[in-house]
C-alpha cells in the first residue's frame, strides 16, 4: 500500500495539515518541523498523489492521441510519430494516451473533454476539410485545446504540423526524370485529401517544370477498401497499352509490396521498372533493392505537434500555429535509369 499523508502524520504525532504544508514547503511551519517531515518522507519512500495534486490543479498532465486512421495502415509511421510526442510529453512531465477507436463518434470525443481525462488532444489523420472544421469547433465548445497532424488543414484558425508533401512529390518526379523517365506513373490516395492533392500538384508541377504533358492514364487512384489493395495498382499501371517506366506508390508499404510484387512477375528492379515510395519508414531502407522514398521528419513532427498543443494548455488565448516541415529525397537502388527499348 502506498504510503498517504494520515500515516506519515500518524508516525510523526503531527497534523495531517501539518505534514501537508511541510510536503509543500509552506513559509508557516516550522523549520524543525518541516526537516522532520521530510526526512521521514524520504526515508519511508514516500511519494504524493498525483491524483490528488492534478485535482487541486485542475489539471491531469495527460495528452490524448486520437488516432481517426486505421491503425494498421500507419503502423510503422505512427511508431516514430509517437516516439517524438512521447519525448517532448515526458520532459514536460505530461503522460500521452492512445485513443484508436473514436473515428467518426462526435459523442465519445464529447464524452472524452468532459470527463477531462486529458488536458489537450493531438488528432492524427483528420478527416476532410468540411468535418475536421466542424470537429475543431466541437472541441473548442468544450474548452480542449487541440492540433491536428499529420495533415495540412486549409482553415487559418486551426493548429496542425504537417510535411511539405507538394516539395517532396515534386523532388521524387524530378530525380525520375533527370533518370530520364518520360511516362511516370502517379498512385493517388484520396481518402487522405489535402495530402492527395499535395503530391499529385508537386507531381503536376515537376511535369510543367521538366515541359512534359501531363498524361491522366498514368495517375491511378488506389482503394483501400479493396480486397486487392496493395498491388491492384501495379497490375492497373502494367495494363496500359505503354506502361510507365518508373511508378511513384503513395506510401513506403505499398511500394515494398510492389517490389515484391515485381520479382514474382519476373520484372527486374530498377533495370525493367523504376520505383518509389513516400514516407522514409525504416523498413524502406533494409528491402532488395532499397527503396527511394522522401523521408517525412515523422518524430520532429510528434515533437513540435505536443510543444504546440502544450501552449495552447499553458495559453487558451494563444494563436493558431500552423507548421508545415521539411522532407529529404532518399534516393536508394529502385531507382535508376530508364531502360533502353
Amino acid at each position: 500500500m502506498p504510503l498517504t499523508i494520515e500515516d506519515l502524520s500518524n508516525r510523526l504525532g503531527i497534523s495531517s495539515s501539518t505534514v501537508s504544508k511541510a510536503l509543500n514547503d509552506r513559509p508557516d511551519v516550522a523549520r524543525d518541523t518541516k526537516a522532520r517531515v521530510l526526512q521521514a518522507a524520504r526515508e519511508l519512500g514516500y511519494q504524493p498523489s498525483a491524483a490528488a495534486r492534478n485535482l487541486r490543479r485542475q489539471r491531469s498532465n495527460k495528452i490524448g492521441l486520437v488516432v481517426t486512421y486505421p491503425v494498421q495502415r500507419v503502423s510503422d509511421f505512427l511508431s516514430e510519430l509517437i516516439l517524438g510526442m512521447a519525448t517532448v510529453a515526458e520532459q514536460a512531465e505530461y503522460n500521452l494516451i492512445l485513443y484508436t477507436s473514436m473515428v467518426g463518434s462526435a459523442e465519445r470525443i464529447k464524452k472524452l473533454c468532459r470527463s477531462r481525462e486529458v488536458d489537450g488532444i493531438i488528432i492524427a489523420w483528420p478527416p476532410r476539410r468540411q468535418e475536421t472544421v466542424a470537429l475543431s469547433l466541437l472541441l473548442a465548445d468544450e474548452d480542449m485545446p487541440h492540433v491536428f497532424l499529420p495533415r495540412r488543414v486549409p482553415h487559418d484558425a486551426i493548429s496542425y504540423v504537417a510535411a511539405d508533401h507538394r516539395g517532396g512529390a515534386r523532388q521524387l518526379t524530378r530525380h525520375l526524370i533527370e533518370l530520364g523517365h518520360r511516362r511516370i506513373g502517379f498512385e493517388r490516395l484520396p481518402e487522405v485529401y489535402e495530402t492527395d492533392y499535395d503530391r499529385h500538384a508537386g507531381y503536376v508541377a515537376a511535369l510543367r517544370e521538366a515541359s512534359m504533358a501531363y498524361d491522366p492514364a498514368l495517375v491511378i487512384s488506389a482503394d483501400s477498401q479493396a480486397a486487392d489493395y496493395g498491388w491492384r495498382s501495379f497490375d492497373d499501371f502494367h495494363a496500359l497499352n505503354e506502361p510507365p517506366s518508373a511508378i511513384l506508390f503513395f506510401t513506403d508499404p505499398l511500394a515494398i509490396r510492389a517490389l515484391s510484387h515485381a520479382k514474382a512477375r519476373g520484372i527486374h528492379v530498377p533495370q525493367d521498372l523504376s520505383i518509389a515510395g513516400y514516407d522514409g519508414i525504416l523498413s524502406s531502407g533494409v528491402t532488395e533493392p532499397a527503396l527511394t522514398t522522401v523521408r517525412q521528419p515523422t518524430a520532429a513532427m510528434g515533437e513540435l505537434a505536443v510543444q504546440s498543443l502544450l501552449k495552447l494548455i499553458a495559453n487558451g488565448s494563444a494563436k493558431a500555429e500552423q507548421h508545415i516541415l521539411p522532407v529529404e529525397l532518399i534516393a536508394r537502388g529502385s531507382t535508376g535509369p530508364k531502360p533502353r527499348a
